[in-house]
């Protein structure tokens, strides 16, 4: 789920069948836009300027949408990413995203075997991948998988979502 703070709405994913859905603050679906396909969409994240990346689990993919006050139907990736990472598990690719500590930053979770936190940079057009997406976080032994996340820029926190 992400916030954009241009619309003051939120936007989460679902699948099965794969849409974008825009929800008020009080948690009330104002539209949903369905997808082409049947993705597996595990994570949206608000970039800005009507921009949001959104992480497909099984396909290890990011991509980028442009969704503005009169999409009706999720329009074609602006760009995508598919990294090939842990390719012999369905179920355990990229779960979540969130914008980092840089005004490029795009934090991406992948929930297990193994467990890692990858950093990227994406600019208005494209995601990037540099030598940052290859180093692991720090992340406490406890944690057996991530289902989410969240960066609060006011205090410089991530957190983590886990529901094993």
């Amino acid at each position: 789920m992400t916030w954009n703070p241009d619309s003051r709405t939120l936007f989460a994913v679902t699948d099965h069948p794969s849409s974008v859905v825009e929800l008020d603050t009080e948690g009330n679906v104002l539209r949903v836009i369905p997808s082409d396909g049947d993705h597996d969409f595990e994570a949206i994240e608000y970039l800005g300027g009507n921009r949001y990346a959104l992480s497909r689990e099984r396909e290890r993919t990011l991509t980028t949408h442009c969704i503005d006050s009169s999409t009706t139907v999720l329009p074609p990736a602006t760009y995508s990413l598919t990294l090939d990472v842990n390719r012999h598990s369905d179920n355990a690719g990229f779960e979540g995203l969130a914008r980092g500590r840089g005004e490029h930053a795009l934090m991406v979770a992948q929930e297990k075997k193994p467990l890692r936190l990858y950093v990227t940079d994406q600019s208005p057009d494209a995601l990037s991948v540099s030598d940052s997406l290859t180093h692991r976080a720090s992340l406490p032994w406890f944690l057996k998988d991530i289902s989410g996340l969240h960066y609060d820029r006011n205090n410089g926190l991530l957190y983590v979502l886990s529901h094993e």
